[in-house]
Order: C-alpha cells, then sequence, then structure tokens
C-alpha cells in the first residue's frame, strides 16, 4: 500500500485537496477488484469536522482524535494501518493529520513498525493568504512541515499578489530545496 502524509497548518486547506486526491484516485481504480483507497483522519480534539466533510462526499474514512498520530496517537495509527493492510490491503491510503503534526515523526513510526507498506510520501499544505503571519507565530511547527514535505503545496493563490508569491517561493526554496512545490486555489490549479 502506498501511503500520502497530508501535513499542513489548520486551515491550510488539507480537507478540500484530499477530496480531489481522493476522487482522482477512486476514479482512476474503478477498473480492479481491490479496493484503493483509505482515508484515515486525525483530530486533536475529540470531535472532529474534517471527517464529517469526507464522509459526506461518499468516502470511507477512519478516524484517531483526542491526540496527535505524530505523538501520542503514533501507537493507535500504526495498529490502525496494519489492521488496514491485512484486512483490506488498499493501494492507497491518505493520512490527514491535525495542522500541529510533524510529518517525520509519523514516517519513523511508520517505518519501524508498519507492515504492507511500499511507499510513504509527504504533501505539506501551505496558506498562502496566512503565511508570513504563521512563519512568525509558530516558526519551528511551519518550517519543519516544509522541510519535510516531498511536495509542498502553496493554497489560495488567488488571494495574494504575484509579489507574495515570489516572497513565499523564496522562503520555501531556502526551508526545502528539493520539494516538488506547486500553486494551487480552490477556483484554479497551476
Amino acid at each position: 500500500m502506498n501511503i500520502i502524509i497530508f501535513g499542513g497548518f489548520l486551515g491550510s486547506g488539507k480537507t478540500s485537496t484530499i477530496l480531489s486526491l481522493a476522487h482522482f484516485i477512486v476514479e482512476k481504480g474503478k477498473k480492479s477488484d481491490k479496493p484503493n483507497l483509505v482515508i484515515i483522519e486525525n483530530e486533536i480534539g475529540e470531535i472532529g469536522i474534517d471527517d464529517k466533510v469526507l464522509k459526506s462526499s461518499g468516502y470511507s474514512v477512519n478516524e484517531l482524535f483526542s491526540g496527535c498520530i505524530c505523538c501520542t496517537l503514533s501507537t493507535d495509527l500504526v495498529i490502525m494501518l496494519n489492521d488496514i493492510s491485512e484486512k483490506i490491503s488498499p493501494s492507497w491510503v491518505i493520512i490527514e493529520c491535525t495542522g500541529l503534526a510533524y510529518p517525520s515523526k509519523i514516517i519513523n513510526s511508520l517505518n519501524k513498525y508498519g507492515k504492507g507498506i511500499e511507499s510513504i510520501s509527504t504533501v505539506t499544505i501551505i496558506d498562502s493568504e496566512r503565511w508570513e503571519e504563521l512563519s512568525t507565530v509558530a516558526p519551528v511547527l511551519v518550517e519543519t512541515q516544509v522541510a519535510e514535505g516531498n511536495t509542498v503545496l502553496i493554497n489560495k493563490i488567488d488571494l495574494i499578489t504575484e509579489d507574495e508569491l515570489v516572497h513565499i517561493k523564496k522562503d520555501l526554496a531556502k526551508i526545502n530545496s528539493k520539494a516538488k512545490v506547486h500553486i494551487i486555489s480552490a477556483n484554479i490549479s497551476i
């Protein structure tokens, strides 16, 4: 099974992006008899909203609430993924982390204890409209999420100027020059 871990600060647009990707994966996998997608939703609180959005779109969602899967719930995540691998064996698993997660901690746990995993990639979503604010208020978290992303999506570009976008791209290149960077918006994708 191939795992895609979605990280990014709260409100960056993870759920909307996951909905688009999930639709693509499901459509592409219709030719196979094998289940091709499982979504895991992580929220710090006891109840979530994003899982309801994903479920209302017709996707099966496994929830891990009341903690972060990179620390307090890492064992629960590994157990859940091993169970999914054994019982369902999907082609793809999408994990939506809480906005406070550090992806490398999740990857370390999965590499050490996970079963049936073919690949793990990390997508970090950046809220371009709040980039300056979040980089100032939570620099370690934001920079670590960017540094650990294989792919970085600069979201909400329709809400910023071209100069602001250039500035963000320069900042991202300083933090993680190896990541593939793409710009997206709820209305457009480039």
